[in-house]
């Protein structure tokens, strides 16, 4: 039976019955019931009774090449014939991730070539979390694991993305976050500004934010700098433009690794394939989802600096991480096809040219 066969009170009272919903107050929305979205076209969604709804949000900052693409959808199901699944474990891939690490390594920044896959951006912090810190372990340095990130951040829900990230409801929540994460102003120069202070001035002093919390640990034990470039979730905040060149100057002064969280801004979302490139930085990770596929398939890749990937090949061993659907042939196969649409149809240039279809 489908969904077409239940009516909308029908839907709303099994979901109630049987679906918690993410960052939902349960009881609210059971006294009022879901609204039911049932189809998408475009730019457009449409909910169980007809509802015409534009989608400003793009899902949740995901679906950049829109709804109804048949070319993702076939693509998916051409690689579900083929083969449907197989682990990255045991020595083994299969060609859609080799495929897609080749792509992403072609458009990354030049010195960002190997890719490490998951199925969400929470599971991508949670990586490049684990594997900052085994970085300095391999360089003998293990005491160099504090990580400094910013109040109102937002890198996921699992218990590393929540705990690198600053919102202070989640992190009431959770019971216990991961140790040495600390969290500094925000580059939010509407609320934060000084009266008469300029942007340029203001960019200088929320990056000051960040030597003054290395200093206070003390550079031998802080491991990196995490940040969205533009912050998302927690209200849509673009730094100044003084403020990224300058949070990079810190960090390599007191060589500190630099890691982008740009799960909302990649793929072309400020102009350029990655906000890295856009802001002129050099990150050490940058951490991708959503528009990877533009939604139409759950996956993340977290893109890795070649010093990181250098040490990890060679002084690594065996990274003891992963998880079952890493480089999931499906997933891939769809955003091979998804890349090539945002390519052919030059939305990246149209971005930031706004020259329009």
């Amino acid at each position: 039976m489908t969904y077409q066969n239940y009516s909308l009170k029908q839907l709303q009272q099994i979901d109630a019955a049987h679906h918690l919903h993410p960052f939902t107050d349960h009881k609210e929305l059971r006294e009022v019931g879901s609204r039911i979205i049932s189809r998408a076209d475009g730019p457009f969604i449409y909910d169980s009774e007809g509802t015409e709804i534009l989608d400003g949000m793009a899902g949740l900052w995901c679906v950049n090449v829109g709804y109804g693409r048949d070319e993702l959808a076939e693509a998916a199901s051409a690689q579900m014939k083929e083969l449907p699944y197989y682990n990255s474990f045991f020595k083994c891939s299969t060609p859609t991730p080799v495929l897609l690490s080749k792509k992403l390594a072609e458009i990354a920044p030049n010195h960002v070539s190997q890719v490490f896959y998951g199925s969400s951006g929470s599971e991508a912090n949670d990586t490049a979390l684990r594997l900052v810190r085994h970085y300095w372990a391999l360089e003998g340095k293990p005491e160099k694991n504090r990580i400094i990130s910013r109040k109102m951040a937002y890198h996921g829900s699992t218990v590393a993305g929540t705990s690198l990230g600053g919102m202070e409801p989640m992190h009431k929540q959770l019971g216990g976050a991961v140790p040495n994460i600390v969290h500094v102003m925000m580059p939010y120069a509407y609320e934060l500004a000084l009266p008469g202070e300029s942007d340029h001035d203001f960019g200088l002093r929320a990056a000051k934010a960040v030597e003054d919390a290395i200093l206070e640990a003390g550079p031998e034990k802080v491991a990196a700098f995490i940040g969205e470039p533009v912050m998302g979730a927690g209200g849509v905040k673009i730094p100044p433009v003084s403020y990224w060149p300058e949070v990079q100057r810190i960090c390599r002064k007191y060589d500190v690794l630099l890691m982008l969280d740009e799960v909302i801004t990649g793929y072309g979302r400020t102009g350029e394939w990655f906000a890295a490139q856009t802001y002129g930085v050099e990150p050490d990770t940058i951490t991708t989802a959503k528009a990877l596929t533009s939604g139409y398939q759950p996956l993340s890749a977290l893109l890795v600096g070649d010093r990181i990937s250098a040490t990890l090949v060679e002084k690594g061993g065996e990274f003891y991480h992963g998880y079952t659907y890493s480089g999931h042939p499906v997933a891939c196969a769809v955003a091979l096809k998804n890349l090539e649409i945002i390519e052919r149809e030059g939305l990246v240039d149209r971005v930031r040219n706004d020259t329009g279809p």
